[in-house]
């Protein structure tokens, strides 16, 4: 099968979107060949082969990340073999329904070739009202229109597939939830850890917690540098920043040093809402590490509240922090339950054949 993949970032690009789009087309390439559509990024460019898979950086517009938006414009050179790529393809997967390569990719299909959009957030209520309202106006005018021309939409997030499904029909949503790489992302020994600090130039003696996150207003940094911490030390990455002196700041690190990063620290913190579920948990759990997450419903599919230290409001994340830094007893309980239940539920074999399942019945029906 030829599958196209268009996505709005891909690595190097940082974030969750991007670790699960390359997770995806990697594995899809072990058995059948792989075009993925997206933008240029730190100077990445044009066409290459990696993991087996085809790749067309397309020259792009991202002035919006600055803001918190990561929304890439496609513009110059590449678009039209990019877009041949596409239509030579089977089956095309769409990440993200209101991005303008999702419409590169359903202009680029031919006729009865079917196309798959995977939606990840949904509607995000951000704080800032012009956002909204501009977030509204493209849900009418862009992402409403692709879902509806869509074979189906994805949802690995319970709240985005019921939401998605109160708009378009519960027929026309797929629930797969994402996987994890247990054998890259495990436990350390202390000595590991101690490693994994001295590498990165943190303290070897402190008790540390991790925030990881791009720089966009949903995911609530800003309340853990409000918060006073007790017991612990904050350890950010994910984006070049500004930050407090206590604050130890790792910037924006490629995506090959998180095994890295999870193995330094004693706890993750995710305040983040409108998110799809987070891979930042599942790669941490999947390490052993202890997670405070502010919790949100669309969650409750995809994992146990026993596996992790589940907060209701962004105002308990920092003394539900403070708690888990001050007991090593609940730490070390909730670490064996996380790295149990990532194991035991998150396989990307089963994702990966739940997708090219969806695929094969679309392209290929039973008479």
């Amino acid at each position: 099968m030829r599958i196209g993949i268009a996505s709005h970032n891909y690595p190097p690009h940082l974030g969750g979107l991007e670790a699960i789009v390359h997770q995806l087309a990697r594995r899809f390439a072990r058995e059948h060949d792989v075009t993925v559509v997206t933008t240029a990024w730190d100077g990445r460019r044009g066409v290459t082969k990696e993991e087996g898979v085809t790749v067309h950086r397309l020259p792009a517009w991202h002035g919006t990340e600055e803001r918190g938006v990561p929304y890439a414009t496609p513009v110059g050179p590449g678009i039209f073999d990019a877009l041949a790529a596409l239509r030579s393809c089977d089956v095309v997967h769409a990440h993200g329904s209101l991005y303008s390569t999702t419409m590169l990719g359903s202009w680029a299909r031919r006729r009865g070739v079917p196309l798959f959009i995977t939606e990840h957030v949904g509607f995000v209520e951000y704080q800032s009202r012009a956002l909204n309202t501009l977030q509204k106006l493209a849900w009418t005018s862009i992402g409403s229109p692709l879902v509806r021309r869509s074979h189906k939409v994805i949802a690995y997030n319970s709240r985005v597939a019921d939401w998605l499904s109160t708009r378009f029909g519960p027929g026309s949503v797929a629930f797969i939830a994402n996987g994890v790489d247990t054998t890259v992302f495990g436990p350390v020994s202390t000595d590991e850890q101690r490693q994994a600090r001295q590498r990165l130039g943190l303290p070897v003696g402190e008790r540390l917690a991790l925030f990881v996150g791009r720089a966009a207003q949903k995911k609530n940094l800003e309340v853990m540098l409000a918060s006073t911490p007790r017991g612990y030390r904050l350890v950010v990455c994910g984006a070049k920043r500004v930050l407090p002196d206590d604050v130890f700041n790792l910037g924006a690190l490629p995506y090959a040093a998180m095994p890295h990063v999870f193995a330094a620290v004693d706890f993750l913190v995710h305040p983040a809402t409108g998110e799809g579920f987070p891979v930042t948990v599942q790669e941490a759990m999947a390490g052993g590490l202890p997670v405070v997450l502010l919790w949100d419903s669309g969650y409750a599919q995809s994992v146990s509240r026993d596996a992790l230290v589940a907060v209701e409001s962004l105002d308990a994340v920092g003394s539900a922090a403070a708690r888990l830094a001050a007991d090593p007893e609940q730490r070390a309980a909730i670490s064996r339950r996380a790295r149990d239940y990532a194991v035991q539920n998150w396989d990307w074999d089963v994702t990966v054949s739940r997708h090219l399942e969806l695929f094969a019945a679309a392209r290929w029906p039973q008479s």
